[in-house]
């Protein structure tokens, strides 16, 4: 019997015959871009002999689009750039297989788990429901998605809606950080693509705090501000017991007891501009050492 007359494909315990010229079915053929119809009649010849564990797909762009798996654990397998817009997958694990570039959208994943996958990078995720998966860790599926890319086809609006699932998503499997990660990245898209006025807010939260998400950058700031005020203040009639305001660490000194609105009242502002600095700064340092009370509890939290 010539290997085209097999019954059944080469790879082990599997019962879908083989295509015309190979010993391999449709599903491990190493043919790219295979159609959706003899795709789904593979898995329902799997389904029908009852096999869950199935190993070494080839899959890479093939056309999965409203295809409903469920018990399977499609192992080594590659789904590079696959279709599964609209598709419905129940309980099923991509064990140790790459899902980079697959689209997602509009699918329905139920107790789906990710957890083992070898990439996840680059996929299309808009409007797919998550219920009960379990996602691998953060570097395997990747801060960016297709819709956030400078190229052909970005969409800021689907790149939040990717960024703000996947960290509801994190978030409800218990890893906070990973969580916030991906805040960050749903707060980076307003930055850059939101109408002026937010794009200015974001900026200053961005700066100030990292969105809330980053304390020390809110302490780095307590620096920046006082440094800042330290040098200004020398420009400015300012007078000390001494005499005029000339020696920077007494700037220093007196920047921070603003900044921190102690107010000793040994140095007091002479001119209109030192005035004004000083209340500039006092306003600053409520704000920023509320900021970053807020923030670092907020982390603490977690």
């Amino acid at each position: 019997m010539s290997e085209s007359d097999a019954k059944t494909c080469a790879q082990a315990h599997c019962p879908v015959p083989p295509e015309d010229g190979s010993v391999d079915c449709v599903l491990h053929s190493q043919r790219e871009g295979k159609g959706r119809d003899e795709v789904a009649a593979g898995f329902a010849l799997l389904h029908e002999a009852g096999i869950i564990r199935v190993q070494h797909l080839c899959l890479r762009g093939a056309d999965l689009s409203g295809i409903n798996l469920q018990l399977k654990n499609l192992q080594h397998s590659d789904l590079t750039g696959a279709s599964l817009h609209n598709a419905r997958l129940e309980k099923v694990g991509f064990d140790f297989s790459d899902l980079d570039g697959v689209n997602f959208e509009s699918a329905i994943l139920e107790k789906v788990d990710l957890r083992r996958v070898q990439g996840l990078r680059r996929c299309r995720w808009y409007e797919t429901i998550f219920d009960g998966v379990q996602v691998p860790s953060v570097e395997r599926v990747g801060l960016q998605t297709p819709y956030d890319q400078d190229q052909s086809g970005a969409d800021p609006i689907k790149a939040q809606y990717v960024f703000r699932h996947f960290k509801e998503l994190y978030k409800g499997n218990g890893d906070n950080e990973a969580a916030g990660r991906f805040y960050e990245r749903e707060m980076d898209t307003k930055r850059i693509h939101g109408p002026f006025g937010e794009r200015a807010w974001w900026w200053l939260l961005w700066a100030t705090c990292g969105y809330g998400e980053r304390p020390m950058r809110s302490a780095m700031m307590f620096f920046i501000i006082i440094m800042g005020f330290a040098l200004a203040f020398l420009r400015c009639d300012v007078q000390t017991p001494s005499g005029p305001l000339n020696d920077i660490w007494t700037a220093v000194y007196f920047s921070t007891v603003t900044f921190a609105t102690v107010g000793y009242g040994e140095i007091l502002p002479i001119s209109g501009a030192a005035r004004f600095l000083v209340m500039a700064e006092a306003l600053l340092g409520v704000f920023n050492i509320s900021l970053f009370v807020f923030v670092f509890c907020r982390r603490l939290e977690r």
